[in-house]
């Protein structure tokens, strides 16, 4: 298992983003801006409920989070967030498990 980095986490999701290309729309730096916020809220929820301490990660409590803070600091691509935040831990996903660090159970 590779350890977890963020920085190369942020490439590997960046790069699925782009490839993906649906989120190009987004006016100046707004999709930059999205995908650090998007990250901060991860590891946001993730601190507060535990997770790194052991803690079952909750996918459906976990987008909930996202998606209602995302909401409220984009309100001008607001319609963007509840595919944005899907995308992001579809993404995020296929990076934990690019080195090893999913656990299924």
């Amino acid at each position: 298992m590779e350890e977890y980095s963020n920085e190369k986490a942020r490439v590997f999701i960046r790069d699925c983003f782009i490839k993906q290309g649906d989120f190009s729309i987004l006016s100046g730096d707004s999709f930059e801006r999205m995908l650090d916020r998007v990250m901060e809220l991860d590891e946001e929820y993730m601190s507060e409920n535990g997770i790194d301490e052991g803690a079952v990660y909750d996918d459906d409590a976990a987008f909930d989070h996202m998606f209602e803070k995302m909401q409220e600091a984009f309100p001008e691509e607001k319609m963007y967030c509840m595919r944005f935040v899907e995308d992001y831990m579809d993404y995020n996903e296929r990076y934990l498990d690019s080195i090893g660090a999913l656990e299924w159970e």
